[in-house]
């Protein structure tokens, strides 16, 4: 199981906005392991890992952690695929969005959650989900996301003061200053949630390239389009999302995701079966394919890693681990270190 997915064509972005920063696009795909005629098909699917490892390896070469930033603000809606030209050829900026964030599967998938349009009394907030722990491989996906949506905001209705204000769940990084340029706007950190907030009356704004028929059939092509998306409508794939979002610090229960699925116990027990899977299982292959990915992808102790994924002491993890990966943590993490050595 992967921890979800993006689209080849926008890996290839992002390496272009690298490139044109001074990086060598064919060092960082042998830094990351990652085969180039992988990516050109613009719709395939590649592991967010690699998405995560890229950005990482070009911001070493380029020495330019801001990476995520200059991404973002300099990306065209066209990076959304299908979806953006359906929301490019929308009637109100509240259609766009929500366009963007109903077909977000399309052009990236994560088991943390989904991205989503909130309004809440007088407020409208864009918001993307947490993936925290934060550290080097993921400060720069969040900054992509922010500020690519300013971008489009702007971009879909010609107007550059809708969005009010960015919220950024980790703390200032050295590269505070970039949010400036990027956002034009107040960036505020250590927030509880990573989200930009809309002008009041935002979402009532025209899309200046509005096409009423031609956006028609472009919704019905985004639909086509992600029932394709093997994985979308299976309840494996809808326990994994909600384990993405529960699945810190304890282990939920079947209960749990039940309710927050809205159905009951047993028709999901059901459904699930009838995918040849279990609760249990999906329990123990996400945590298996997280703890390999932190492991891989990050710095986190082991002590951290056993913390995250909901188990009740490291001795249990590291027993989980072994049965997962046939070694220790320690010895995993040493080979690692060897390999690329």
């Amino acid at each position: 199981m992967k921890i979800g997915d993006t689209t080849a064509g926008y890996l290839q972005y992002l390496l272009d906005t690298a490139e044109s920063l001074g990086a060598d696009p064919d060092l960082v795909l042998q830094d990351v392991g990652l085969d180039k005629t992988l990516l050109k098909d613009e719709e395939a699917r590649i592991d967010l890992a690699y998405l995560m490892r890229i950005g990482f390896c070009a911001i070493q070469r380029i020495q330019q952690p801001a990476l995520g930033l200059i991404a973002g603000a300099n990306s065209s809606i066209t990076r959304f695929g299908m979806a953006g030209l359906a929301a490019m050829t929308a009637p109100t900026l509240k259609d766009a969005l929500g366009i963007i964030t109903q077909y977000e599967d399309l052009f990236g998938r994560c088991y943390r959650g989904s991205s989503t349009l909130v309004t809440d009394g007088s407020e409208t907030w864009l918001k993307f989900y947490s993936i925290a722990p934060y550290n080097d491989y993921t400060y720069f996906v969040v900054d992509a996301i922010l500020s690519g949506w300013t971008s489009s905001i702007q971009w879909l209705t010609g107007k550059s003061d809708l969005v009010e204000s960015a919220c950024i769940e980790f703390s200032p990084p050295a590269y505070q200053q970039a949010y400036q340029q990027a956002f034009s706007c107040p960036v505020h950190f250590n927030q509880q949630e990573n989200a930009i907030k809309l002008a009041a009356g935002a979402l009532n704004v025209p899309i200046l390239h509005r096409n009423d028929s031609l956006h028609r059939t472009l919704l019905e092509q985004c639909d086509i389009a992600l029932g394709r998306v093997a994985l979308a409508n299976s309840y494996r794939n809808k326990v994994l999302k909600v384990l993405g979002t529960m699945l810190h610090g304890k282990t939920p229960s079947i209960e749990e995701v039940a309710l927050a699925l809205g159905m009951p116990t047993w028709t999901l027990r059901r459904k699930l079966k009838d995918e040849n899977t279990s609760y249990q299982n999906l329990v123990d292959e996400m945590r298996r394919d997280v703890a390999l990915s932190y492991m891989k992808n990050t710095e986190l102790s082991f002590g951290e890693i056993s913390y995250l994924l909901g188990f009740s002491t490291p001795g249990a993890f590291q027993r989980a681990f072994k049965r997962w990966a046939g070694t220790t943590p320690g010895e995993y993490r040493k080979s690692l270190f060897n390999k690329h050595s």
